[in-house]
Order: structure tokens, then sequence, then C-alpha cells
């Protein structure tokens, strides 16, 4: 669990740095989202060695190796970078209690899966051993439970436009 800690305060502080800087080399915005998406995902995958030396070194240097070995030249005329959008505190709030609104319009069983999933990052066995249901079964409850709250999120958004 500290290890999952680590790794996303690792990605928060760091994944806009990385952007910069994986434009700077590719001038895509795309291809450089890409890229440090791509070596994130693969420093989550063996978090114990990354973390155990130069993390930001390590990383910076998978997202290198991932732009160059794609060899693709830029494509677009040099430009700033592109600023990535950051909701500011208020936006955050908004967004939060909305999804907890939405998340109480779920069924019990169906919020019960989300928050200890998200909320409380509990695994499949341990949800399926304090629902009392069988750990594949899980894997669909989370799906369904997931299509709906977008599905009320949507609505939600839809309704406060109108």
């Amino acid at each position: 669990m500290r290890a999952e800690l680590d790794f996303e305060e690792f990605a928060s502080a760091t994944s806009d740095r990385f952007f910069r800087t994986a434009y700077a080399i590719t001038r895509d915005p795309e291809l450089a989202e890409d890229a440090v998406r791509s070596a994130l995902a693969a420093a989550y995958s063996r978090w114990r060695k990354v973390s155990a030396d130069a993390p930001e070194a390590y990383v910076r240097r998978m997202i290198v190796n991932e732009i160059l070995g794609r060899r693709r030249p830029a494509t677009r005329p040099a430009e700033a970078p592109v600023r990535r959008y950051v909701a500011s505190p208020e936006q955050r709030v908004v967004d939060t209690d909305a999804v907890w609104t939405a998340l109480l319009e779920l069924p019990v069983g169906q919020r019960a899966i989300i928050v200890l999933r998200y909320y409380e990052r509990l695994g499949e066995d341990e949800i399926a051993t304090t629902l009392g249901i069988r750990p594949e079964t899980i894997t669909d409850e989370t799906s369904v439970a997931l299509a709906n709250l977008r599905r009320l999120l949507t609505a939600s958004r839809q309704g406060a436009r109108a």
C-alpha cells in the first residue's frame, strides 16, 4: 500500500515536468503524453526497483528512450509548450461533489464496490471478502457500477448546462 502511495505522489509531482521535457523533444503533445504515460506505467510495474535509486532520472530516461524508439520526426512547427488544463481548487470541489452526489444515486451494492475499490483502494479479493461475494464477480460488478456512475455524471452535467 505504501509503495502505491509513493508512486502516486511521485507521478503527481513529476508528470507535468516530464510532459514539458517530452514535449520539448517531440514538439508533439500527443506523442509527449503517450511517452510519459508509457514510462509511468512501466515504472509503476517495477516501482520497488525504480524507487530504490533515483526515480526521476530513471523515468526520464524511460521517456526519452520511448520517444527515440519511435523515431517519429516532429510534424508540428515549433511552438510554445501546450499547457495542460489544471482545474482550480474550486472546480475540484465542484467535481468531487458531483461524483459523491452521483455515487449516492447508485444502488448500495454498486456504491460499496466503488467506495471499497477507489476510495479505500482495496483489491478484488479484499472487496469480495468484505462483501461476501466471489472474487471473479468483482470485476463485472465494478464495470457495471462505473458505467452507471458515468451515466449519472453525464446526465448531471447535461442537466447543469440546460
